[in-house]
């Protein structure tokens, strides 16, 4: 907490603060009065299966709900807010039909261009050097200083996909003056080449038969505006079971050229560092010998993508009846239909942004905050009139 609060302040709070651990929320139970739906207690259960006990806490004001673009709208769900023909499929009771819920779900899918690297080159020497991993771990823990006081990302190349050749992702000249006054969209980057002294695959088990004893260096190559939508799902109505999730990547085939583009890139930038020193000794994730060719990496693409872990967008902020896609909560981040329950995390944001979404969400979370204080102070001034 001291982190984001200074600890004097958190320590005053503290009572105001309750964090039930080993806890699982199984459902919001809302009643109903002749202005509408009401979020009235919280059904909490001990986590795992070994305890169907339950525990309730009534709701006072409001309930804000803050389980990510993965849990909120299963919660919600789980709730009778969702699809109505989906709940009713889990035999869950309709609150309220809202489309919107658990759709839209984006994500930055990521395709992660390898190479091996001496070792020293490497994060795996850490790994591999309890010797070196406990120097560096005394030298953090003492000092605040050395590898471990580094972020694993310590920068990122964002870049506008108009500025690149079609076939060869080479920088065109003046490209980006061409598009100045013309649609914004084209001026926001929607490439990024995240370069990584690690690897950046995510298969555990590839990774520990083939990258867990070699130094590694990775670009990860990811489509920060992308088009294809997936769905979260419920799998059943215990909330125990993880939910259906279809991240729908690459769906869209306009993310499929985005990605090309974005992978040739990460190779001619490759090929840019070993030509300056760099020792780059063999591609381990790289396309076919020749590259040049579309389909052979398209298949690389396809065969490498991988999540990013920026989910966002399933409770989007939109009209309950949005032409482009049924929205979820209000611009007081309320969900449509309940009028005391909120969200407030990435599931939010209308369409998923072009950058990583810790900074945002933090926004929306400070912009909440200041609804409900502006609210509550609006109430004390009606009771005292």
């Amino acid at each position: 907490m001291d982190a984001y609060l200074p600890l004097e302040t958190a320590l005053k709070r503290a009572g105001n603060l309750t964090i039930c651990t080993n806890a699982l929320v199984r459902r919001i139970q809302c009643s109903t009065d002749e202005v509408g739906h009401r979020a009235e207690r919280v059904l909490i259960q001990r986590a795992g299966r070994g305890s169907d006990k339950l525990f309730s806490v009534d709701v006072k004001k409001e309930v804000i709900v803050s389980s990510g673009a993965i849990g909120s709208p299963q919660l919600l769900m789980l709730s009778g807010i969702g699809p109505r023909q989906h709940l009713v499929q889990h035999g869950l009771e309709v609150v309220h039909d809202l489309p919107g819920v658990g759709s839209e779900l984006s994500d930055h899918v990521g395709i992660p261009v390898a190479w091996e690297v001496p070792m020293t080159a490497s994060l795996t020497h850490l790994a591999t050097s309890p010797f070196k991993g406990a120097v560096e771990f005394l030298k953090y823990i003492f000092f605040r200083k050395g590898i471990l006081s580094l972020p694993i990302q310590v920068l990122s190349l964002f870049v506008r996909s108009p500025s690149l050749d079609d076939e060869t992702a080479r920088p065109i000249a003046g490209a980006m003056d061409e598009n100045k006054g013309t649609n914004s969209k084209l001026r926001l980057p929607d490439l990024e080449i995240m370069p990584l002294a690690t690897s950046a695959m995510d298969d555990l088990e590839e990774h520990q038969r083939y990258f867990s004893k070699i130094g590694v260096f990775s670009l990860l190559a990811s489509v920060l505006r992308p088009q294809s939508r997936g769905t979260v799902r419920l799998a059943s109505s215990d909330p125990s079971d993880r939910p259906k999730i279809d991240l729908g990547f690459l769906s869209d085939p306009m993310d499929l050229a985005l990605a090309r583009k974005a992978v040739r890139l990460a190779l001619n930038l490759g090929d840019a560092m070993k030509a300056q020193g760099f020792p780059l000794l063999r591609g381990v994730s790289v396309p076919d010998p020749d590259r040049s060719g579309q389909d052979g990496i398209d298949r690389f693409i396809r065969h490498r993508a991988r999540t990013t872990y920026h989910y966002s967008s399933t409770c989007r902020m939109a009209s309950e009846f949005d032409p482009q896609a049924p929205g979820v909560v209000d611009d007081s981040l309320r969900v449509h239909g309940i009028r005391n329950v909120r969200v407030c995390d990435a599931s939010i944001f209308p369409q998923i942004l072009a950058c990583h979404l810790m900074a945002p969400v933090v926004m929306v979370a400070e912009k909440c905050a200041s609804m409900i204080k502006g609210d509550a102070g609006k109430e004390r001034l009606s009771k005292q009139l």
